[in-house]
């Protein structure tokens, strides 16, 4: 079993903590939900700038409920741990850069809001205001800003935003997702500056307290954004015996219609080793949906995608932007964990 994988099941199934569900109040449901935990923001998309060059971008900002230390007076001994990772795919020079956050809820390094999207880690920050997403990442000589607008509401995944992980009920996260949200942005790597007169991308938001099973070993895990208007996330957990499937395919209207193994196949075509994990990955797939008459080939635009990360523990794994072929054309975003 990959490292990682192997410490985040043995995370995920030491969590002794049980939250309510959820009855959905926005914004206070974009906030932070200290009760649970795990939580995530997941914004992935696909940037033009204004010399026509298509780029790809990766932000995502987590926090970790920490056990505080009994007796402790420490202000170091805070309730919450957060993360963030930032990867750019950078379609001018072909070059992939990413950097990593972390910081404590003390001292001012990092924190969330309950009440609305307002989550920072030292100068990296993700907010809405207004119905309005801002991204201001500062990391080292690179720095990324980006402002979003939805153009469709929210989809709930799976039964109300209750998104089952494995046959086991009590596996699940509650997901929802703005799947086309739109913009522009600035992206600055030393002396070089992109001005993106466009921007098309998803964000995935998950909260939970258990997520996989013990003998869950990794994801894939799709966000296809057609040319038409329609979007499509997908995803395999797998494991030592059969993966668990599950899906949501939502029109140009905004319309949802959720999938399971019976509704879609997902099949690997092709693959790259890394030379740096020597983990291979599956770089592209074939994606079929027999019953909304699609067949896509989904093939990640470089091979070398893939994202070391240190924090909270050092483990590797593939995300990255991708070209979708077949009936269907469009951009998408992969993501690799277990390799």
């Amino acid at each position: 079993m990959n490292p990682f994988v192997l410490c985040i099941n043995l995370f995920l199934l030491s969590l002794t903590i049980f939250a309510s569900p959820l009855n959905w109040e926005f914004p206070k449901d974009h906030g932070i939900h200290p009760n649970y935990d795990t939580e995530w923001y997941y914004i992935t998309g696909h940037l033009i700038d204004s010399e026509n060059t298509l780029h790809g971008f990766q932000v995502t900002f987590f926090r970790h409920k920490l056990s505080p230390i009994a007796d402790s007076t420490s202000l170091w001994n805070s309730p919450h741990l957060y993360t963030a990772h930032f990867a750019f795919t950078n379609g001018d020079n072909e070059s992939f850069y990413h950097d990593e956050a972390m910081g404590r809820a003390s001292f001012g390094q990092a924190g969330g809001d309950p009440k609305n999207m307002n989550i920072f880690i030292k100068d990296w920050s993700l907010r809405m205001d207004n119905e309005t997403i801002y991204i201001s990442i500062n990391s080292k000589s690179h720095q990324f800003n980006l402002k979003l607008k939805s153009k469709k509401p929210i989809v709930f995944h799976g039964r109300n935003g209750y998104s089952q992980k494995s046959k086991n009920k009590d596996r699940f996260s509650y997901y929802y997702s703005f799947t086309r949200l739109v913009g522009e942005g600035t992206y600055t790597d030393g002396d070089s500056i992109y001005i993106f007169k466009s921007a098309e991308a998803w964000m995935d938001r998950e909260i939970f307290n258990t997520l996989l099973d013990k003998e869950q070993i990794g994801w894939d895990w799709f966000a296809i954004q057609l040319d038409n208007g329609d979007d499509i996330m997908v995803f395999q957990v797998r494991s030592d015996n059969a993966p668990y499937y599950s899906g949501t395919f939502i029109d140009s209207e905004g319309k949802k219609t959720s999938l399971s193994k019976q509704n879609f196949s997902l099949t690997p075509l092709a693959y790259w080793t890394s030379p740096k994990s020597d983990q291979q990955y599956p770089i592209e797939w074939q994606l079929t949906i027999p019953d909304l008459a699609i067949d896509v080939i989904v093939k990640a635009r470089f091979n070398y995608q893939e994202l070391k990360n240190t924090v909270p523990f050092p483990f590797y794994y593939w995300e990255g932007q991708s070209i979708v072929s077949g009936t269907h054309k469009g951009n998408a975003y992969m993501e690799m964990v277990g390799y």
